[in-house]
């Protein structure tokens, strides 16, 4: 490879390309609305395997993050237990609190596919978003976003402003909560694996309690 094709991209392509990835695409898809919207795991794999072969082709990478664990794992994973039990117990009050939503109704009505969905959404979706929100962006705007708390800020707003496409207000409010503590995750850990199943653990849960069809794109 020529060291032309080594040299890091400047700020300034940097700047743009960051702005058309994550905030103009988020948007015009936000804009589509419905047109896009049945085809989100689709769109979201084929995506995350587009950066995860740019990150694979860059030096610079470090690929043990895309399969190592913390080596702090039991504090982390001990972290990961006591904010899901806060935090999904909280969750699980608001949602029985709200008229809107019907608890566990999901679950009840269809097992099996929320079955299929507990079981493969953190090693798909799950592991393809935080690819694309943690890895990705945590290692390519490192030069324009060095400060770990400017990261992780950058990092949930992407997050949250992709969930637009959704057509609701909560899936990216919640995103936005959710990706602040993805974030902070994978900025002590740099663990794909660790991330992942943190962001699968809480989507397992926000589908049982009900939630889920707030994050439903209708491509089944």
């Amino acid at each position: 490879m020529s060291p032309r094709l080594l040299r890091p991209p400047s700020r300034v392509r940097l700047a743009l390309e960051f702005a058309v990835l994550f905030v103009a695409l988020p948007l015009l898809a936000a804009w589509q609305g419905a047109v896009v919207r049945r085809w989100v795991i689709p769109q979201l794999l084929l995506f995350a395997a587009l950066l995860l072969a740019v990150l694979w082709r860059d030096p610079s990478f470090d690929r043990r993050q895309l399969h190592s664990l913390s080596a702090n794992l039991r504090v982390a994973l001990q972290r990961i237990a006591f904010v899901l039990l806060l935090g999904g117990g909280a969750l699980l009050l608001i949602t029985i609190a709200s008229s809107q939503i019907q608890i566990f109704a999901f679950a009840r009505e269809h097992p099996l596919l929320w079955l299929a969905i507990v079981l493969l959404y953190p090693f798909t979706s799950a592991a393809a978003q935080e690819l694309i929100f943690r890895v990705f962006i945590f290692h390519r705007y490192r030069r324009l976003f060095s400060a770990n708390r400017a990261m992780i800020l950058v990092s949930a707003g992407s997050y949250a402003l992709a969930h637009l496409q959704l057509g609701n207000l909560l899936a990216p409010a919640l995103s936005l909560a959710g990706g602040l503590r993805f974030a902070y995750t994978y900025a002590n850990t740099r663990s794909l694996p660790l991330v992942s199943l943190e962001h699968g653990l809480w989507g397992d849960w926000i589908f049982t309690i009900g939630l889920g069809v707030y994050f439903y794109g209708g491509h089944f």
